[in-house]
């Protein structure tokens, strides 16, 4: 059990990483607070949702620390939530940015997981099945985040003001 809280450490490092380069890229140093405080809030949410019913529920994912409420809560925070506030900082960014980076997001998440295994698909699916499955998975989360943020709470996110216009 000890191992797995180190693996989880060391996946939500990654993202934590991924967070400042982005943050660092962009010279956006006052969005950092903002960011990480509504994208904890969102993951909170979407992530207990996602994980109890597309985890648990429907047994898509299982977790090496379990399906207990102090796994869950600081997976919503920690690995959902650092993700939201990845896609917070993107309202300005153009589709194919969000595309980019959610792909960056997907790649450096399931890397570190392959070497420190925090979570397992459970669903048997060919390598570019699997590969599918994560690209709609994150893409789909990474918009449903922006779209509640966009319509649900007033935070404008420029590819979605773009793709309404059409």
């Amino acid at each position: 059990m000890e191992n797995a809280w180190l693996s989880f450490t060391i996946v939500a490092l990654s993202q934590l990483i991924l967070f400042a380069a982005y943050i660092f890229y962009t010279k956006r140093f006052s969005d950092v607070i903002h960011s990480l405080l509504h994208g904890i809030l969102m993951g909170i949410v979407v992530g207990l949702l996602s994980d109890l019913l597309l985890g648990k529920v429907f047994g898509l994912w299982s977790y090496t620390l379990g399906f207990g409420v102090l796994p869950l809560v600081m997976s919503s925070v920690f690995i959902y939530g650092l993700f939201a506030s990845n896609i917070l900082l993107l309202q300005r960014a153009r589709f194919v940015h969000l595309f980019i980076w959610t792909m960056t997001s997907m790649t450096v998440y399931e890397s570190t997981n392959y070497f420190f295994r925090t979570w397992t698909y459970e669903i048997p699916l060919p390598p570019l099945g699997l590969l599918l499955f994560l690209i709609i998975g994150y893409l789909g989360t990474a918009f449903l985040m922006a779209l509640v943020w966009h319509k649900l709470l007033g935070v404008r996110f420029h590819f979605i003001d773009n793709l309404l216009k059409k």
